[in-house]
């Protein structure tokens, strides 16, 4: 908390330490009370979303290193994405979570410089990581021909690598910029790490949709609009996944960065409880990724069911699957081994 002559005053102590959007609530009346039914709440809904983010995301990855179909592309990004996702859960998510059951936790110190550190670290990486599927997708779809020789795992690795580089970059300039006042430096993320960012993702995927559409009716005009067996449908697919999840990550992460707007320009317009579901929310997106691939990609699927179940087991559901039903809407994020 921040020292007891300033306590009293919000404004003084927002502005004097250039406190990032959650330190809004140190001042709060009810923050760290253990018997606010809110903050028991908020406490429990995020001791279920951090064991069900390490959880998935930890699948995501032992997936990814156990069968060899998954090891595409496209899916180094992903599994740097949950990446991301487990640092969330295992640093922001339970610091936040002690934050609600005893507010001087994040006292001006070093765990709150960490946990800022951490926060900004994760988002940006997530956002950065998605941004990078979706024009990877791009040429994928776009440049079908040249896009093994131009795409491959050391070039993804590379841009993994630039990415988190970024991302510790803006994560540390916030710790350096620690009392530059707003509203400059959350403009800057804002700007840099979401709105270009959401306009790269919004423009690859309406060309991929555009080009992918176009394809498909030229093939179908060939072999009679049978386009299943074809690799374009798998990339079409491919693309209706990682819109999904980028759709998941604007819906949780959009109002954080809304708040974060109007607490740089109107404190007063800020309340206490938006805040804390706006840290729900975009902790929430943690876990919304394995879901949406469990769900959505049948390689993943098959890897999470071995991986839970055992092979033998597997291979009995998908036969009683297979007799019972077919699928016709299986969507991949990307067949291209490498």
């Amino acid at each position: 908390m921040a020292s007891s002559n300033a306590a009293g005053n919000p404004h003084e102590v927002v502005n004097h330490t250039n406190a990032s959007l959650p330190k809004i609530t140190r001042n709060i009346s009810n923050a760290g009370d253990v018997k606010d039914p809110f903050n028991i709440l908020s406490f429990s809904f995020l001791l279920l979303i951090i064991s069900a983010t390490l959880f998935g995301n930890i699948l995501v990855i032992l997936a990814f290193k156990r069968s060899v179909k998954i090891r595409t592309v496209t899916n180094y990004f992903v599994v740097s994405l949950a990446v991301a996702d487990i640092l969330v859960a295992l640093v922001s998510m339970p610091i936040w979570a002690a934050f609600l059951m005893q507010a001087n936790v994040l006292e001006e110190g070093p765990l709150v410089k960490i946990w800022t550190f951490m926060d900004i670290l994760c988002g940006v990486a997530s956002i950065m990581n998605l941004t990078a599927i979706s024009i990877e997708r791009y040429f994928c779809i776009r440049y079908p021909l040249n896009y093994h020789t131009t795409m491959t795992s050391l070039k993804a690795i590379t841009i993994i690598i630039i990415i988190w580089i970024f991302s510790i970059f803006m994560s540390s300039l916030k710790i350096i910029l620690w009392f530059w006042p707003p509203p400059n430096y959350e403009l800057m993320v804002v700007i840099s790490c979401f709105f270009i960012p959401l306009v790269v993702m919004c423009t690859t995927y309406r060309y991929i949709f555009k080009t992918a559409s176009y394809q498909a009716r030229q093939i179908a005009l060939m072999i009679n609009g049978n386009v299943k067996n074809f690799l374009l449908a798998s990339e079409m697919r491919a693309a209706k996944t990682l819109a999904v999840v980028m759709g998941a990550f604007v819906i949780s992460w959009g109002p954080f960065f809304i708040l974060n707007i109007l607490f740089a320009y109107c404190l007063d317009c800020v309340t206490t409880d938006s805040v804390v579901v706006a840290k729900w929310m975009h902790y929430t997106n943690s876990l919304f990724n394995p879901i949406v691939y469990a769900c959505m990609n049948k390689e993943f699927r098959k890897a999470f069911c071995i991986i839970l179940f055992g092979r033998k087991r597997c291979c009995r559901m998908r036969k009683r699957g297979a007799e019972s039903s077919t699928d016709q809407s299986e969507l991949s994020p990307g067949n291209h081994h490498v």
